[in-house]
C-alpha cells in the first residue's frame, strides 16, 4: 500500500481518539484525584474516564468507518488498537509532564503534538500491525501542524482555555 494512503489511514483512528476527549469532557479524573509520591497529581483532572472511554469508542469506529474505504489495511481491531494507544501514549506524556512539574495546559513541544501518535503506532506494532517507515516519518512531519490548527480551533470555540 501506498504509505501516504497508510499514513492518512492511520491518521483518522488516532486524531478522533485524541480529539474527542476535548469534547466529551469528563468529570470523574482516572486517577481520582490521587497524588504520585513526588507530591504531585498522577494525571491531573484533564484527563478523565468519560474522556477515555469516549475517545477509544470515537477513534474505534472513525477506523471502522476508514476500514470501509482500504478493508484490506484497516481492521475494527487495528482501529481499536490504535485508539487505545493513543490515549495511553497521551496518559504517558500526562504523567511525565506532572512529574516534570507542568501544569494541566502547560505546553511541552513537541510531546504534545506527538504522544498519541507514537502510542497508537506503537501499540498497532506490537500487536503485529505492518506500519510502514514511511507512514511514520509523514505522521510525524505532519502531525505538529494538524495539532496546532486543531487546537487554536477548539480554543476559538471554547473548547480548550488555551491555544495549545
Amino acid at each position: 500500500m501506498e504509505p501516504f494512503v497508510q499514513a492518512a489511514l492511520l491518521a483518522i483512528p488516532l486524531y478522533a481518539a485524541n480529539g474527542s476527549p476535548v469534547i466529551i469532557r469528563g468529570r470523574r479524573p482516572i486517577d481520582f484525584g490521587r497524588l504520585a509520591p513526588d507530591g504531585r497529581r498522577v494525571f491531573g483532572d484533564g484527563k478523565t474516564w468519560e474522556g477515555l472511554a469516549g475517545g477509544i469508542a470515537m477513534g474505534t469506529m472513525a477506523g471502522w468507518a476508514a476500514s470501509l474505504l482500504e478493508p484490506a489495511y484497516m481492521s475494527f481491531a487495528m482501529a481499536l488498537l490504535l485508539s487505545c494507544g493513543a490515549l495511553l501514549g497521551d496518559l504517558l506524556a500526562a504523567f511525565a509532564k506532572r512529574r516534570a512539574g507542568m501544569k494541566r495546559g502547560d505546553p511541552a513541544f513537541p510531546l504534545d503534538q506527538l504522544d498519541f501518535v507514537i502510542g497508537g503506532l506503537a501499540l498497532a506494532t506490537l500487536f503485529g500491525y505492518n506500519i510502514s517507515l514511511l507512514a511514520v516519518i509523514s505522521l510525524l512531519l505532519v502531525t505538529p501542524a494538524i495539532h496546532v490548527v486543531a487546537n487554536l480551533l477548539a480554543y476559538l470555540l471554547k473548547l480548550k482555555s488555551v491555544p495549545w
